[in-house]
């Protein structure tokens, strides 16, 4: 019995689906069979650290590029030590210079090859870079043995050069060719030794049908039927069962998001396959309800739903001291849905009614937005009191904080509101749908502020009736006490035990 969970993506921004899949691997991690979390575009190095770090293990994870040789470990197995007193033997340099992250081979001050280190073991590396008269021409990527080689020639983009991929060459275990990748303008092929010669698409395919699903394992489908992957699982893999996993809000009224009108692009594509898919999870009983509505409204099956939040909590976390007095935190993505404005702007007002009053924002986001509002803070002059902590581990630093906000327009769950009761916090929220109002309880833990579509076409109200909240939420001692108590119960009913057996008797469950 297996459990292949499609799929862990390359090149974005840190997602909220990302630590969901972090939370869940931890959740599962007494599985009886095994799990693995399956890259269907070929992982960078930081990709691999990245989903290490939110608790997936490099042992758990499966590569389709690498699946084609007979490596599988994605871990750094080449040793630095090696690799450099290999590269001594064969090039013909004239100085070594040691830097952080890499150690570059240099002859007459030209740059012949650089070893980049493994950041979190630098005895090991990760790959190696060859250049010919300070060009590059040749890189050596590692993970077990030598994982593959890119070949690059000089082009021109305008005026510039650059160094263009045009070859990728992977290798087996003892350094053998497996298969080579060919690039040509946006075009991609597979060439195989017996003369094949496949498309991604196809490579895809011919994945998925070595895998031999069978109707013992089960495919965890975490991400939207537009990609790739999708039509040959459902070709290929049929007597597994598919479980889709819905991680986002689905439906959005008019005005409600500039991009999105109705349906959102993942459930859509889910729709359609609803004859395919033998189970769907959702983390609220509402969106359970929304999902079936609009299933019906559109004609379309109706698979089972299962309510299985999208995460879960190891423990409660008490504060050590004292928490810091008029105290709000704010974590989540630097993104414009995430309504960090309005944050601010409610805190400035609010602070202008009691000065003790304080905002710090953990999180990250594209520079252009982070200048933004970074730009609100300093016209404002609230630096004093508004701080950019950026993005660190914050699950020990909410019990520090009196009051979490979030002016998120929809939150499917909302990992950081959960551990933020899972700290005790007091809340404060808009009165949107879905987390919100799971985590929220108006005069019980916290403060909803009332929203409806309109609230988009008068910012200032908005931020006016946040503010208000703000300052009455700290007006009462007494009271902000009992909310953190009444959070820590909230909590209660997310222990991560009560969640895993949820997913247990899911995937034991035949179709």
């Amino acid at each position: 019995m297996a459990v292949y969970v499609f799929s862990l993506v390359v090149g974005y921004l840190p997602h909220g689906v990302d630590n969901a899949q972090g939370y869940r691997a931890q959740i599962l991690k007494d599985f009886p069979g095994s799990i693995k979390y399956v890259f269907t575009d070929l992982p960078r190095k930081q990709d691999i650290d990245y989903y290490s770090r939110v608790g997936i293990h490099a042992e758990e994870m499966l590569s389709v590029h690498q699946y084609f040789t007979d490596a599988r470990s994605l871990r750094s197995t080449v040793k630095t030590r090696d690799k450099l007193e290999e590269l001594k033997k064969s090039l013909l340099y004239t100085d070594v210079k040691y830097l952080d992250n890499e150690i570059r081979l240099l002859k007459n001050g030209t740059v012949l090859a650089t070893i980049m280190l493994d950041e979190n073991e630098k005895d090991y590396c990760c790959g190696t870079q060859y250049f010919s008269t300070g060009k590059l021409i040749r890189t050596e990527k590692y993970m077990e043995g030598a994982c593959y080689i890119e070949y690059y020639i000089t082009a021109k983009s305008g005026v510039k050069s650059y160094a263009k991929l045009v070859r990728r060459t992977f290798c087996n275990c003892e350094g053998a060719v497996a298969y080579n990748q060919i690039f040509e303008g946006k075009k991609e092929w597979y060439l195989f030794p017996d003369g094949r010669i496949l498309t991604k698409s196809q490579l895809l395919a011919e994945f998925v049908r070595k895998l031999n699903l069978t109707q013992q394992d089960t495919v965890l489908l975490d991400r939207s039927a537009q990609f790739d992957f999708v039509q040959p699982l459902f070709q290929f893999g049929n007597k597994a069962r598919f479980i889709s996993v819905f991680h986002s809000g689905h439906y959005f009224e008019k005005g409600e998001d500039t991009n999105r009108l109705y349906l959102n692009y993942e459930y859509y594509y889910w729709f359609k396959y609803t004859n395919h898919i033998d189970a769907m999870v959702v983390s609220t009983q509402e969106q359970k309800i929304e999902l079936i509505e609009k299933l019906q409204e559109y004609g379309f099956s109706i698979p089972e739903i299962e309510v299985i939040p999208a995460g879960g909590i190891d423990c409660l976390r008490y504060p050590e001291t004292d928490r810091r007095p008029y105290s709000l935190i704010s974590v989540s993505r630097l993104d414009k849905r995430k309504k960090i404005d309005w944050i601010i702007r409610s805190v400035i007002k609010a602070h202008q009614m009691n000065p003790e009053i304080s905002l710090d924002i953990y999180g990250r986001g594209n520079g252009e937005h982070t200048q933004y509002l970074q730009n609100i803070v300093s016209s404002n002059q609230a630096q004093s009191y508004i701080r950019f902590m950026g993005q660190v581990d914050v699950a020990e630093i909410y019990k520090n904080y009196e009051v979490f906000i979030t002016a998120s327009l929809w939150e499917t769950l909302g990992l950081s509101m959960m551990e933020a009761v899972a700290s005790g916090m007091a809340m404060i929220g808009l009165d949107v749908k879905y987390g919100n109002r799971l985590f929220i309880q108006p005069d019980v833990n916290g403060a909803l502020v009332d929203f409806d579509v309109s609230c988009l076409n008068d910012e200032e109200k908005l931020i006016t009736e946040m503010a208000k909240k703000i300052v009455d939420i700290f007006s009462d001692k007494e009271r902000l006490e009992k909310f953190h108590q009444c959070s820590y119960k909230i909590a209660q009913g997310f222990f991560s035990e009560m969640i895993q057996k949820k997913w247990m008797n899911l995937i034991a469950r035949k179709a």
